[in-house]
C-alpha cells in the first residue's frame, strides 16, 4: 500500500529526477560517451522468469552500485551537515525491514527498482518516459524538462485509481482554526498599525497645492477639550515657594531595565492595589447606597456578607488581566475590607459634622429645614464618594507672559529668536544646541507663549532649595539662611534641561541672582586658549570664557548688583596690584587715581571684565566671591551638562605637564573652580585627575545664602562610567551634614503625555497644528504616541512631527 509523500520525500524524489535529467543531457551531448551510466536510462533491470536476478546480475549491480555512489557522492554514512531524513541516511543494504519503520526511498532503490515496480516513483517515471528518451524526440518538443512538474498528481502518492484525497491531520486543523481566529481578531482592531495604510492616494499625487495654499494657523483651531484641559499658572511663572507647594501628578516609575528593579516592583504593586481599589469602589457603589439606607444592623451584616460573595466575580469582569493573579481572591477581599472601613470612617466624620451643624442651627434661628436637609444630603454624598478626589494634572509656566517680572528690564523681554530673557543665556547655539527644549518653541505656530511643564522633579528641586535656604521669607534672619546642593539626573530626553530652565525662571522671579551655565560641553572644550594664573599658582585662566561670563552676568543682573561692592581684600585675592590699578582706572573712565572711588561696585567690575580679556578672569572671580559671601540677596548657580566637566580634558599647557600629554583638570581652571568646589563631588572614575588636592572644602566653598543646582547630560559624548561614578559620589553625600540632594527626572506618565499633546495642539506643533482634535481626542492615537515615545519628551515631539 502506497503512503502519501511527505514534503521531505517529495524533495528527495525531485532531486533524483533532476539528476537523471542531467545524466541524459550529458549522454546526448557526448554521443553516448557515458556508457557507464547507461543503466540510469532505464527504470528496471533484467529479471529471470521467476522474478529473481541471476548471480552475475547481482554482482554486476553491486559493483555498479558502489561506483555510482562514489561518483554522485551518495554514501551510507550520514552527512553531519545534512538535515534529518536526507537521501544519504539509509542505503538499500541497511537491515530495516523488521524494525517496524517504513523503508525510505533512496537513490539506489530508484535506480535498481529494489522497492518494486509499483512504487510511486517508478509509476511517475513511466508516465513521463517521453522526457527521458535517448535523444529520440519525434514530436519536436524542446528537451528542456519544462513539463517535468506538469503532472497534477506528481509527488502526491496514492493509489492507481487517482484518488488523492487525504484526510487533514487534527493538529493541522486546530492550527488553521487558530490562525483564522487570530486573523479575524486582528481585522477587528483599530488605531495605528492596524488601519493606517501608508498609501498616498492618486488625488494627492495629482493635486497642484503649493505652500501658499496651506491654511494659515490660528488659535481657534485648537479644540475645546485641549483649551479646557491645559492649566497655565496664573501669574505666568511661580516663585520657588509657590512651585514647591503645587499639586502635581507623579512621573512614570523608573524602568526596571535601568538598574532599579526593586523600585519598579514596589511601584507596580502599588499600582495594582490602586487599580483593584478603584474597581472595588465602582463595583460596590450601588450596593453601598442600599446598605446605608438599611436601619437594621442584621440586614446590613447580611448585605455585606452577600457583597463579599460576589465581589470577586464583579472585579474580575472589570479587570480581566488582574483576575489572572494567583491570589486575586484574597487581594479583592482585603481591598473590600479597606474600602468598607474607609466608608465607615467617613460616616463617623459626617455624623460629627452633622451634629456640629445642628448645634449651630439651634443657635441660629434663621436656618431653615430645607438648609438642614441640604446639609444632610451633602454629607451623604461625601460618604458615598468612594471613588476619591480628582487626580492632579500638570501645570505649565509661561516664561513669556510673567506678571510678577523681576526688577531687571532685560529679563522682562525676549531676544530676536523669541526666547524669553528670563532664562538667558539659554539659546540655540549656532553649532551646538542646548537640549531640545528651545526647538519646541521654534517649531510652534503660536509665538505669543513659551510654556514649560512643571513636573514633580521641578517641584522637588524647588523644595530642596526653599527648605535649605529659607530664601522666600523676607523676615528670615542671617542665622537661618543657608545653602543647598542639588544634582539632577535622568535618562536622555526626559526633560532635565526643561527642569533647570524652569528653576532658573522661578529663582529670578523669586529675587535670586542666578548664574546660568547651560552649555557645559562647549565650555570644557572651546575655551580658545588657556594661560597660567600668575597671581594664584597652580591655577589656569580661560580669558575669553571669563569675558563671556562677565557680559552674561552684567546683562542679566546688572540692575540687581549695581549697589553691591567688592572689597579691596577680595580683589587682591584674584588680581595683582597692577591689575587692580588698571581695573580701577578703567572703571572710572580713565580718571586720575586720586579721584578713584573705592570700593568698586560689582557692575563696574563686570563691565571692565567684559571689555578686557587680560582682566576678565580676576574681575569675574572677584564678583563671584562677593556674591557667595553676602546675605543681602540669594545667589544661585545652575550648571547643565555638569558631567562633561569630569570627562577627558581638552585644555593642555606646558606648565602643568612638560610633555603636554595630561589635560588640566577643570577644578584647576579658575572660572570653574568656585562651583565645582561648592558641589564637592570627586568621583572615583573620571576622565581627568579631579581630586581634593588644592580644593576648598565644600562647607567653606558654599555660598552663605543660595544654592548650586547641577544636572548631568546623557546626550553628550561622555563615557557612561564617568556619569555613573559622579552620581554614586553624590548619593554617598546624601546623608552628610551638608548633603547633596539627588533628584531624578523620570519619564512622562500617561496624564503628562496627554497634557503635552494638548499643549502641542494649542501652540500648533507638527501634525497637531491642523488635525482639529483627531489626535488628542482619540485614545488609541494618544496611546500609540505614548508607546512609540516611551514617555520621553524628545521622542514624543519627534513622533508628532510625522503624520
Amino acid at each position: 500500500e502506497l503512503r502519501p509523500l511527505s514534503p521531505t520525500h517529495y524533495c528527495q524524489e525531485t532531486t533524483i529526477i533532476m539528476l537523471r535529467h542531467c545524466v541524459q543531457s550529458a549522454r546526448r551531448q557526448q554521443g553516448g560517451g557515458l556508457r557507464w551510466c547507461s543503466s540510469l536510462a532505464s527504470s528496471s533491470v533484467d529479471h529471470n522468469s521467476d522474478g529473481r536476478q541471476s548471480h552475475h546480475q547481482k554482482a554486476a549491480a553491486a559493483a555498479h552500485h558502489q561506483f555510482t555512489k562514489r561518483h554522485f557522492g551518495i554514501s551510507r554514512h550520514p552527512d553531519p551537515l545534512a538535515k534529518h531524513g536526507s537521501i544519504n541516511a539509509v542505503d538499500d543494504d541497511d537491515d530495516i525491514a523488521d524494525s517496524g519503520v517504513a523503508a525510505r526511498v533512496t537513490a539506489d532503490d530508484l535506480e535498481y527498482g529494489e522497492i518494486g515496480e509499483a512504487n510511486a516513483m517508478s509509476l511517475q517515471m513511466k508516465a513521463m518516459s517521453s522526457a527521458w528518451q535517448d535523444g529520440n524526440n519525434d514530436n519536436g518538443d524542446d528537451d528542456d524538462g519544462s513539463d517535468l512538474f506538469d503532472s497534477s498528481d506528481f509527488g502526491r502518492g496514492g493509489d492507481d485509481d487517482g484518488d488523492d484525497d487525504m484526510e487533514e491531520d487534527p493538529a493541522d486543523a486546530e492550527f488553521h482554526a487558530r490562525q483564522q481566529q487570530i486573523k479575524e481578531e486582528l481585522d477587528q482592531r483599530t488605531g495605528r498599525l492596524w488601519t493606517d495604510e501608508w498609501i498616498i492616494p492618486e488625488e494627492e499625487w495629482l493635486s497642484n497645492k503649493t505652500w501658499d495654499d496651506i491654511e494659515e494657523w490660528k488659535p481657534q483651531l485648537a479644540t475645546r477639550k485641549s483649551l479646557e484641559s491645559v492649566k497655565v499658572f496664573e501669574g505666568g511663572v511661580p516663585t520657588l515657594q509657590q512651585l514647591s507647594e503645587l499639586d502635581l501628578p507623579p512621573s512614570l516609575s523608573v524602568h526596571p531595565g535601568h538598574g532599579s528593579p526593586k523600585q519598579y516592583a514596589t511601584h507596580r504593586k502599588k499600582h495594582i492595589k490602586s487599580r483593584l481599589k478603584m474597581a472595588i469602589q465602582l463595583s460596590i457603589h450601588d450596593d453601598l447606597q442600599k446598605i446605608l439606607q438599611m436601619e437594621s444592623w442584621s440586614d446590613k451584616q447580611e448585605a455585606v456578607d452577600a457583597l463579599f460573595e460576589v465581589i470577586e466575580d464583579r472585579v474580575r469582569e472589570r479587570e480581566p488581566v488582574l483576575g489572572k493573579q494567583p491570589e486575586f481572591g484574597a487581594m479583592v477581599e482585603n481591598g473590600l475590607e479597606q474600602v468598607l472601613r474607609m466608608v465607615q470612617g467617613r460616616m463617623r466624620g459626617a455624623a460629627s459634622k452633622v451634629d456640629d451643624a445642628s448645634d449651630d442651627a439651634a443657635e441660629d434661628s434663621d436656618n431653615t429645614d430645607g438648609e438642614k436637609a441640604a446639609a444632610n444630603e451633602d454629607s451623604k454624598d461625601d460618604v458615598l464618594n468612594v471613588v476619591g478626589e480628582e487626580t492632579a494634572v500638570p501645570v505649565f509656566m509661561d516664561v513669556a507672559n510673567v506678571k510678577n517680572a523681576p526688577n531687571s528690564a532685560f529679563l522682562a523681554k525676549s531676544n530676536d529668536s523669541g526666547i524669553p530673557n528670563l532664562i538667558y543665556p539659554l539659546n540655540v547655539h549656532h553649532r551646538e544646541g542646548v537640549g531640545r527644549m528651545v526647538e519646541e518653541w521654534e517649531l510652534a505656530a503660536n509665538k505669543e507663549t513659551r510654556r514649560i511643564m512643571m513636573r514633580d522633579a521641578t517641584k522637588a528641586i524647588a523644595s530642596k532649595i526653599v527648605d535649605a535656604t529659607n530664601c522666600c521669607d523676607s523676615s528670615v534672619s542671617d542665622s537661618e539662611k543657608g545653602a543647598a546642593r542639588v544634582l539632577v539626573t535622568g535618562k536622555r530626553g526626559v526633560g532635565k534641561t526643561a527642569a533647570l530652565a524652569g528653576i532658573v525662571a522661578s529663582a529670578r522671579v523669586s529675587g535670586h541672582i542666578v548664574v546660568y551655565l547651560p552649555d557645559g560641553d562647549r565650555l570644557r572644550r572651546h575655551g580658545f586658549y588657556i594661560e597660567p594664573c600668575n597671581h594664584r599658582k597652580g591655577l589656569y585662566n580661560l580669558p575669553m570664557i571669563a569675558q563671556e561670563f562677565c557680559e552674561q552676568l552684567l546683562t542679566s543682573h546688572g540692575d540687581d548688583i549695581n549697589k553691591m561692592t567688592a572689597s579691596e581684600e577680595t580683589m587682591k585675592e584674584f588680581l595683582t596690584n597692577d591689575q587692580i590699578k588698571k581695573v580701577v582706572k578703567k572703571a572710572n573712565d580713565d580718571e586720575e587715581e586720586s579721584e578713584v572711588e573705592m570700593p568698586l561696585t560689582l557692575d563696574k567690575l563686570l563691565n571692565v571684565g567684559s571689555e578686557s580679556s587680560s582682566l576678565s578672569s580676576g574681575c569675574y572671580l572677584s564678583v563671584i566671591s562677593t556674591l557667595m559671601n553676602q546675605t543681602e540677596k540669594p545667589f544661585t548657580i545652575v550648571a547643565d551638562e555638569f558631567n562633561c566637566y569630569y570627562d577627558h580634558g581638552h585644555y593642555f599647557h606646558m606648565d602643568y605637564d612638560e610633555d603636554v600629554k595630561k589635560a588640566i583638570p577643570l577644578n584647576k581652571i579658575s572660572i570653574f573652580k568656585p562651583f565645582m568646589d561648592a558641589m564637592g563631588l570627586y568621583p572615583t572614575i573620571a576622565g581627568n585627575d579631579i581630586s581634593r588636592d588644592d580644593a576648598v572644602d565644600a562647607s567653606q566653598a558654599m555660598m552663605k545664602w543660595g544654592s548650586v543646582v547641577a544636572a548631568v547630560s546623557e546626550s553628550k559624548a561622555v563615557r557612561r562610567t564617568f556619569t555613573k561614578s559622579l552620581t554614586e559620589s553624590a548619593n554617598a553625600l546624601a546623608e552628610n551634614e551638608n548633603p547633596v540632594n539627588v533628584v531624578e527626572v523620570r519619564r512622562f506618565s500617561n496624564v503628562e503625555v496627554q497634557h503635552i499633546l494638548y499643549n502641542f495642539e494649542i501652540t500648533g506643533i507638527g501634525r497637531l497644528r491642523f488635525d482639529r482634535g483627531t489626535t488628542t481626542l482619540n485614545p488609541e492615537e494618544v496611546e500609540y504616541l505614548r508607546m512609540v515615545s516611551g514617555g520621553t519628551g524628545q521622542h514624543l515631539m519627534d513622533a508628532c512631527m510625522i503624520p
